[in-house]
């Protein structure tokens, strides 16, 4: 019986109707084709990217508006920028 009543709940569930989110583009900006994007975020008016595959991986400070690479430190072959994260500083943390 109990298994009766878990296939008709999970009926249920299956059928039950799936939200579904939309999305629309505000703005499109340049970025360099050639980088594989592992990770970013936008803080002070610049993007901050992760790019690259071992071998070829680096951290980039990029502006938004050209997509000019203005800063970029290129990391050992060994390694792989699979992530970027910000740091929060003495300065930047919020209490608590």
């Amino acid at each position: 019986m109990a298994a009766l009543g878990a296939a008709a709940l999970a009926a249920q569930i299956a059928s039950a109707a799936v939200p579904v989110q939309g999305y629309s583009i505000k703005a499109a900006y340049p970025h360099d084709p050639q980088a594989f994007t592992q990770g970013l975020f936008f803080k002070d008016g610049f993007l901050w990217e992760s790019t690259g595959q071992y071998g070829a991986s680096s951290v980039r400070k990029v502006d938004l508006a050209t997509g000019k690479v203005l800063q970029k430190r290129d990391l050992p072959r060994r390694c792989s920028a699979r992530a970027l994260r910000r740091m929060a500083t003495a300065s930047s943390a919020s209490p608590g």
